[in-house]
Formats: C-alpha cells, structure tokens, sequence
C-alpha cells in the first residue's frame, strides 16, 4: 500500500471547497419546538397572578374558554386556534399559582396562627429530616451565645383541644426546636427523620412579614411553600415525642439513604471537609460556619457549592462515559443514566436547578431509547414546565432563574460563539504537522481560554441578578470560577464514588483522599480570594424596569443571528450604562430630615438622612447579632440608596448597640466614628473586636461629650451627655445623648441613658423635644416621669423586640403623648420639614407631630 501524502491543496482546491454555511439563528429553533410556546405561556399565567392577582375561577374560565375556543376552531382557523390554546395554558398557570398560594382547606393550621404566639398541642408527621442551623461561634461581636437551632417541615394532622381530646387539623408549619446554649448530650431532634409521626408542645405563631422598608418578606417566602404558621419549642425533652416510625414510606425510605451517604461522608473524612461535601453532594449546608458559606456567597462561586444542573450534568457524563467504555449500548445506558440521575434528583430534595437538569437530562436519554433526536430547546422548555408543575412558585426563586438563565446562554449564546470554524485542508495539514506536545498546549490553552470566556460571560449574564436579590458583585469569581469549578468537579465525582463504594474498606480510600484534597483546595482558594481587597463589593440593588430591559436585550443578543448580534450587543451596552448613570441622576439636596427608628428588635439602629443627602447612624446593633446588618441594616440603606454611611454614632459601649459595626463596615464605606469618652476602656472581648473593625477598615474615631456640636446644612446635632470624664457606673449611665434640631422641630436620642446618667441630664436646663426616644428600650426605670416633663414630647418612640413586663406600654402614653414602639409599629419615620413634622410607622397610621410655624 504506497503510504506517499497528499499533495497541498491549492488555492483552486481551497476554492472549490463547499461554502461554510452559516448557523441559523438560535430564535429558529425555538420557534421550531412544540413546548417552548406552553412554556411562555404558562409563565404569563403565573406572573399575571404573582403580579397582579387572579382568582381560580377567572383562571380556569380562560383556560376553558381557551380549549373550547380551540376545539371549535382548529380546522377553520388553526393559527387562531394555537393561539387560544395558548392563553387555555395561561388561564391553567394563573389559576395553578394561584391555587397553591391561597387556596386552603377550613383546618389549615395557618387558620389557627396569630401574630401573637398561643401555647398548643400538635400532632403531625415530619416531611423531612430535621435540619440543624448552627449559630455563629467564631464571632466576638455576637452579644451572647445563642442557641443552636433544629428546624424542620411538620405536616399537620391535628389540634389539642381545651378538653384534652384532638381536633382535626392540615396544612403544614415551620417547627423550629432551640437548644440550650452549651447543652450537653443528644441533639433536640436526635433519631427522628421525614416521615416520623411526632406529638409537641410548643408556641403557635404566624410568620411575620417585613417590619422595615426593604427587608425580605419571610412570610411570603414560607406562603410559597404553602407554609402559614411556625410553631417555636424550646423545651425539647418535653417538647417533642415520637409517636410513630416513618419507616417503609416514601419519606422514610429516602431519610434512611440520605442518612447513609451522610454517614460515608462524615466516617471517611475530616471533619470540615465533611460539611462542605454534604453540601456538595447532598445540598446540605447547614453544617457549615455561616461565615464560611458567606465566603462563598461573597466571592460568587457558591453555585458549585449548591446541587445545580451543573452537578448533574456532570455525574450524567461521567455516568455515560464509563458505560461506554465498559461495552454498555447506547439505549440500555440511557436507561441507567436516567434512573441514577432522576433518583439522585429526588434524593437531594428536588431543589428546581436539579430538577431542570434531570428533566432534559430525561429527554435526551428518551431521545437515545426512543432513536428520535431531543431539541435541546424543547428539552429545555420541558425542563421549565416539570419545574412549575411541582412547585408553580419556583420560577420566582434565584436559584431557579439563575439556572435557567445560565444554561439558556451557555447553549445558545457563549457555547456557539466559541464553536471553533472548520478548518481548511491547508489548516488541517498544518495542524497534523505539529509535534504531540504543541498539540498538547494548544489544547490547553484553548480549553482554558474557553472556561475563562464561559465564566466572563455567565458571571455578566447573572451580575444583575444576584445585584438585584443579594446586592454584590464579585469580580473575584471571575478569576477563581474555573479553579472552584474543577475542584468540586474532581469532589463531586469523587464524593459519589465514596458514598457508592463506602462499604467495601479500602476501595474507598482514594476516592476519599481524592474529595479531601480537593475540597481542602477549594476552601483554601475561597478563603484566599475572599480576603482580597475589592474581591467583593456590596452595591445598591437595581430597578426592575432596568432589569427586564436587560434580560430583553440578553435574549436578542443569543436569539438573532450574526448579523444583528453587533447592533443588539451595542444597545445592551448602552443599556448597562444607563444603569449604571441612573443613581447619579437622583434628586438633589432637599429641605427635608429624615430620621428613621429602624425594627431590629432589642437593640438599636437609627439613621438620620440629612438635606444634603449626607447618612448618619446613631447606633448599630442588636442582642439577635450582628446579622441584623445582613437582613435589615443594608437592605433599608440599599433600599434609600445610601452608598455611604458619613458618620456612626455609638451611643455606648454595650454590645447590643454596636455589635453590626463589622458587617456594616464590610458593606459600606463609614467616614467616622463618634464615641464616648469611656467607650474603649470597657474590657471586653466585644469592644476589642469593634476596635480591630476600627482597625482593619482604616476608620477614623473621635470622641463626643457635653457641648459638643455637630452640623449640616439646616441641621444641629447638639451633645447633651456624657461629661468628658464619668460618671461612675455601668455603660447606660455614659450613654451618648444627642439632641437633633431642624427647622424648629427637635428629636431627642438617649441610648440606654439610666440613672447617675439621667440625674446628670435632668440637671441640665430643660430642653423641648418634640420626639423623645425612650432610654433603655422603654424600661420603666429608665423613663420616669421626670424625663418626660423634662423634654415634653409629643410622641415617644421606643426601640424593642418583643416587650417585657418591665418595660412601659403603648396605651400608657394617652392621647396627648402617644408611645410609638418598633416590635408593633415597624420601622418608624420621622420626617422633618419646614411644614411641620411627620411620623410615620411601617405598620399603622402616620401622625402629625407638630406642624410647622
């Protein structure tokens, strides 16, 4: 046989080589796929009852309306007929949301709950294994050591009645069990898992909704997992007893297999390896630090964390790859693909990313057994339409629209555009000339260029999203994205061999070494690149109207063909930069103070935003800890559009006043800090870390004492206490007074000021307040009436969680002086302009406090 080459090609022969066609427009397809159309539909149906509210009865009479219509024109006029079928599935979708959310039978327990909590007797049935939330440990700024907590979903089954019998009950609620802090022994809910049938003591409550502008709505959270009542134990010996085993249901048979891959992983690994590889492998991150998750979060990799598509995408490859290479055929090893995959799906809890990678993973298996081609965008529609048919409210939540999201533009965007062209005869000579090693680091080079262009372009893609529900951008993830994502995969792949293999000794053990090491990698680059500066940056949260023009730009750049891609690619820029300039068009300086009297519970926050737009903080902090910062601080701020904070007041040092400082600092640029005289000589560890915080964010203090005065446009901040030097006593007593004046109104600020403190004030020349903030969050003993005639305010504004039995009442101010407090009323604003001064709480009716001269 002669082996003699080919000769080269010559121009001719490139010349006569068939024309690269060029690929079709992503729309094309989509057009082309059947289920893409009910899919969009569907959603309509479901924004059009999230957004605007339609009853059951008005969906299922489009729905109707649009079959009938359907039937009866089909073979008149189809196109007409296709379009009321659609509106047929729209109708379904509104009345399926709408249904799930709040349509609930006469007994639900929800029916039961008040805000107020009742002590009650249930029963019911466990759905899923307990879940422990650890409170934080390595914290200094945590007041005191808060309890561990076990929370878990109770699907009710009855009441106790006042007579000692059961009444019938249903729906399910949110039971949460605390344990002691620095108990000893068995956890609360040791031994019970989903499907255990349980009988409890505990405090019936429904779930609260936000108590400040801004603040992410817990309550409407739980409504969409049809959730309407929590019920708190504290007591748990008492608390909570098993009256039945889950064992052979459902629930219980899949406990039983999440308790043993539980088990493989946390026997054959350290402990800290062990946490992160439950949560990569199980989606179970509850054993994690919160800082440690938080890291994650900060640096915008926490997706390789949490079970995604991409996990099982990655496990049906490689599931795939090893049955083909073990002579397995093509439709008996779709069958095993499938099975594994749908069957891990539902073992990790059928969380929506999973749930959408299963279902396309699902049709293209069908596609293999079936010998018939699966469109990857009727794949991807059906993946969208399982996901709302068990859970019509999971198309809202962000992990969902960031899967979807992400995988719509790595099919049809960033994966076609990194298609490389086909090569020419002369190219393919030249290739076929190089040595083994070139061709080795072209490889290489192009396999690394195509991860880093694919992390760019999703880190961009989803930039908005996480701006808009988690207020940061980690340009950091960019960097370290592909390195996480290989080590989990490594972890990943590794991690289900162990659990698979977990029983046979040493065969396991270099999968476990393998998923140490690599997970070990993992935290190590987080850790790293966490601890960068600008590696994370906490920014306001952007419009929705801006948001939806952004993703509509997205979807024309990915669905138009080349040659409107440069045009639609120059109006999202365009469209970038219009978001970005729009803060910088906010209003100007104004004739108005706004000082706002934020619900953090037993602690205190108040943030004063003066004329010229500058933000003061009178007070950080809380006895729930330092992520009040996290859940109600920034979000108000993000909320107001603060980018700042000019200055922090700490009113004294007491933990519960100053105990966010570290978040908040970690999340806006502070440009001092005021303190009393006394603050740092207290000898605590709490002090010393706010002091390190100082420290690490480069923040300059200062002090304030009697005579001191602060000043902004239009605006007087006199200091009325604490003298330079004492007096003698706890921190309360030294507590920074300020006195706000604007426009004639006044605002009096007290902090936790007691006794010594107090006499030291009252001694002063009396000074009219048209607000006073009652000391020490409304204790009786702070707040004699001295004080009051003192100051003589209109309203009283007390900051508070739940109240006390020492601490004064609402309906004890009268008409002529009402008490105002954070824990009913919300957040309470107080706005001050030459017309007068206004209140105005979160929850209830504004007030005129005084009107202006």
């Amino acid at each position: 046989m002669s082996t003699t080459p080919p000769s080269p090609p010559t121009p001719a022969d490139d010349a006569d080589a068939p024309p690269r066609r060029p690929a079709s427009p992503a729309w094309q397809e989509f057009a082309r796929a059947p289920l893409v159309p009910v899919a969009i539909a569907v959603t309509i149906g479901l924004m059009a009852d999230r957004y605007f509210g339609v009853t059951i009865e008005w969906g299922l009479a489009v729905a109707c309306g649009g079959v009938v219509g359907w039937a009866c024109l089909n073979r008149v006029r189809p196109m007409l007929a296709i379009v009321l079928l659609w509106a047929a599935f729209a109708g379904l979708g509104a009345a399926y949301h709408h249904a799930h959310r709040h349509s609930f039978d006469a007994d639900d327990i929800g029916e039961f709950a008040t805000p107020e909590p009742s002590l009650v007797r249930v029963r019911g049935v466990l759905t899923e294994d307990p879940i422990t939330r650890l409170a934080p440990k390595t914290d200094a700024l945590e007041p005191i050591r808060r309890p561990d907590r076990d929370a878990v979903e109770l699907r009710v089954t009855g009441l106790g009645a006042r007579d000692g019998g059961w009444v019938p009950a249903s729906g399910l609620a949110r039971l949460t069990v605390e344990r002691e802090a620095g108990a000893k022994g068995q956890p609360p809910l040791v031994g019970l898992r989903a499907g255990d049938a349980v009988e409890l003591v505990g405090m019936l409550t429904r779930p609260n909704g936000p108590s400040n502008p801004g603040e992410r709505d817990y309550a409407d959270y739980l409504l969409d997992q049809r959730t309407r009542a929590e019920i708190r134990v504290s007591d748990t010996t008492a608390g909570v007893v098993r009256t039945g085993t889950g064992d052979g249901s459902a629930a219980g048979w899949l406990s039983v297999l999440r308790r043993r891959a539980t088990t493989a992983l946390t026997d054959a690994l350290p402990h800290h390896e062990a946490t992160v590889a439950i949560a990569l492998l199980l989606g179970d991150g509850s054993a994690m630090e919160r800082e440690e998750w938080d890291a994650y979060v900060r640096t915008g990799v926490v997706h390789a964390l949490a079970i995604s598509g991409q996990h099982l995408a990655v496990l049906a490859g490689f599931i795939w790859v090893i049955l083909r290479a073990a002579g397995v055929r093509r439709d008996r090893g779709a069958w095993v693909v499938l099975v594994v995959i749908v069957g891990y799906t539902i073992l990790t809890g059928l969380r929506p990313s999973g749930v959408r990678s299963a279902a396309m993973v699902a049709a293209v298996c069908g596609g293999i057994v079936l010998r018939r081609p699966a469109g990857p965008a009727n794949a991807f529609a059906l993946g969208w339409l399982v996901v709302v048919a068990l859970n019509p409210t999971d198309p809202f939540s962000l992990g969902s629209r960031l899967s979807f999201l992400s995988v719509f533009v790595l099919i049809w965007g960033v994966g076609r555009w990194l298609q490389p062209a086909p090569l020419s005869p002369l190219e393919q000579l030249i290739d076929a000339s190089r040595p083994l090693w070139v061709k080795a680091v072209r490889a290489v080079g192009r396999a690394i260029f195509a991860a880093y262009a694919i992390t760019v372009v999703l880190s961009a893609v989803n930039a908005p999203l996480l701006i808009a529900d988690q207020n940061v951008v980690s340009p950091v993830g960019i960097v370290i994205g592909p390195v996480v994502v290989i080590l989990t995969t490594v972890a990943l792949l590794a991690g289900f061999l162990l659990m698979l293999f977990s029983s046979l000794g040493w065969v396991a053990v270099p999968f476990a070494v393998a998923t140490q090491y690599s997970l070990a990698a993992c935290t190590w680059v987080v850790q790293f690149a966490d601890d960068l500066p600008a590696g994370a940056n906490y920014v306001p949260g952007v419009s929705m109207w801006w948001l939806v023009g952004f993703y509509a730009g997205v979807a024309a750049v990915v669905l138009l063909g080349p040659a409107w891609r440069f045009r639609t690619v120059c109006a999202l820029a365009a469209w970038v930069l219009v978001g970005v300039a729009a803060p910088s068009f906010r209003s100007g300086p104004t004739d108005e103070l706004r000082v706002t009297f934020l619900a953090v519970g037993k602690g205190g926050c108040l943030v004063i935003e003066t004329p010229d737009g500058r933000c003061l903080i009178y007070d950080v902090g809380t006895t729930s800890g330092p992520g009040v910062v996290r859940r109600v601080v920034a979000p108000y701020l993000w909320f107001r559009g603060v980018r700042r904070v000019d200055e922090l007041f700490i009113s004294h040092a007491d933990t519960d006043h100053f105990n966010g400082v570290g978040e908040l600092a970690r999340r806006f640029p502070i440009g001092q800090v005021t303190l009393t005289p006394s603050f740092v000589d207290k000898p605590t560890a709490e002090v010393a870390a706010a002091l390190e915080v100082f420290r690490k964010h480069h923040l300059v203090t200062r002090l304030a004492a009697v005579g001191d005065r602060f000043t902004a446009p239009g605006v007087e901040i006199e200091t009325l206490h604490p003298p330079p030097v004492g007096p003698v006593g706890s921190e309360n007593e030294r507590s920074l007074v300020l006195l706000i004046r604007h426009e004639g109104h006044s605002i009096l600020l007290t902090g936790d000021l007691e006794k010594a403190g107090a006499s030291g004030l009252l001694a002063q020349t009396p000074r009219q307040a048209d607000v006073l903030m009652a000391p020490h969050h409304g204790s009786r003993a702070a707040l004699p009436r001295r004080l009051l005639d003192w100051s003589r305010p209109h309203l009283v504004v007390v900051s508070r969680g739940i109240p006390q039995g020492n601490t004064v009442k609402p309906t004890e101010g009268g008409p002529d002086r009402p008490i105002w407090d954070t824990h009913t009323s919300g957040a309470i604003i107080l706005r001050s302009h030459p017309s007068g001064l206004v209140a105005e709480p979160f929850r209830g009716e504004s007030m005129v406090v005084r009107r202006g001269r």
